[in-house]
């Protein structure tokens, strides 16, 4: 019984090769350095056995029948779960090509042909100790990103919450700005980027006051020359982080309030000028604005809204993004079904339509 735990215990190794006389070897010296191991013909009996088990480690040759070794390194990339599984290409030293080719795709690294059979296991060994501190590393920055993501995510809602929101607003307009983003050409994975940096878009409100901020009525010039900092202070707050997600909150939190026509703010940025995710949530934000309800007004109705999107087409936003929008308004309309306010909805975020062209606050 024991002894079974202990062969369980063992690292286990898939060589992938169509030659006996390769294999052969190979497996008694990983056997005799301490490793449980497993053979295929070729790259589809590979992946069979990768379905009962998942190995520690996979050898595997270049040029096989029914699906070479190329195409099986492909495969194993495509699935997440082999995301850090550590493949070794066995090839001859002077196949250069195969070699950048391999690393192009996801090999990990490369023994030689003839191999050294007393050092197999010693380099095996190695490769396998490299791989388990690379995954560890990526581990614990992953951890480290999650975290840096979620205390700037609580800051966004504590932003709005400041902001006497109930947190259905950033669900409904970073929805819509991920549809508007399907809808000019974004691709699944931008559509995805911009649904989970959207939600932070005002987190620069945490840093305005609330006598500002909780105001009731419309701002003064000096009021909303403060009120307009919350785009720097939010960018400062995302600037210098290394992420994809945590760079493109960054330039919704800075653009959000730029206008197509150029007479928007921080940077009074015009036309293309201004990124195409801040334009996406400018014209997501100033909608779900109009038609919630506010302290100064009921919530427009989507009619009104939507004539007020119109009149703001070339001057507050890009117009292809207003055909857009009007083309996806069913779509639209389920998606506030979908995330309606729990409550009477009293947030600040006034529609500065006459002085502003459309912005909300």
């Amino acid at each position: 019984m024991n002894a079974g735990n202990d062969a369980l215990n063992k690292p286990f190794i898939l060589i992938v090769d169509d030659e006996f006389l390769q294999r052969l070897p190979m497996t008694e010296a990983l056997g005799h350095g301490g490793f449980r191991v497993a053979e295929a013909e070729n790259g589809a009996q590979a992946w069979e056995l990768m379905q009962q088990e998942t190995p520690d480690l996979v050898i595997l040759d270049v040029v096989m029948p029914v699906m070479d070794g190329f195409e099986l390194c492909r495969r194993i990339r495509r699935e997440e779960r082999f995301q850090h599984l550590p493949i070794v290409l066995a090839t001859s030293l002077d196949d250069v090509a195969s070699i950048e080719r391999a690393y192009q795709i996801g090999v990990t690294d490369f023994i030689t042909k003839p191999v050294n059979w007393g050092l197999l296991a010693y380099r095996v060994r190695y490769i396998l100790r490299a791989a388990r501190t690379s995954q560890s590393l990526a581990e614990r920055e992953l951890e480290l990103l999650h975290t840096r993501m979620e205390i700037i995510r609580r800051l966004g809602q504590a932003a709005e919450y400041r902001d006497n929101e109930t947190g259905m607003h950033i669900q409904r307009m970073s929805h819509i700005s991920a549809l508007l983003g399907r809808a000019v050409g974004l691709s699944s994975h931008d559509q995805e980027l911009l649904l989970h940096a959207a939600p932070m878009h005002d987190v620069g409100k945490i840093g305005i006051p609330d006598s500002i901020l909780l105001k009731p009525a419309k701002l003064t010039s000096d009021e909303f020359a403060v009120m307009k900092t919350h785009t720097t202070l939010g960018g400062q707050l995302l600037d210098h982080e290394p992420s994809t997600l945590l760079r493109t909150a960054h330039t919704i939190a800075l653009t959000h309030h730029e206008r197509w026509d150029g007479g928007g703010y921080p940077q009074g940025l015009r036309g293309e000028e201004i990124p195409l995710m801040g334009r996406l949530c400018s014209l997501a934000d100033v909608f779900d604005a109009l038609t919630s309800r506010r302290p100064y007004k009921p919530p427009w109705s989507v009619q009104r809204s939507v004539a007020e999107i119109q009149k703001g087409s070339g001057s507050a936003f890009e117009p292809n993004l207003v055909s857009a929008f009007i083309e996806l308004l069913p779509e639209i309309q389920r998606i506030r079904e979908s995330f309606p306010d729990q409550e009477p909805f009293y947030g600040d975020e006034i529609a500065e339509i006459a002085s502003c062209g459309g912005s909300a606050r």
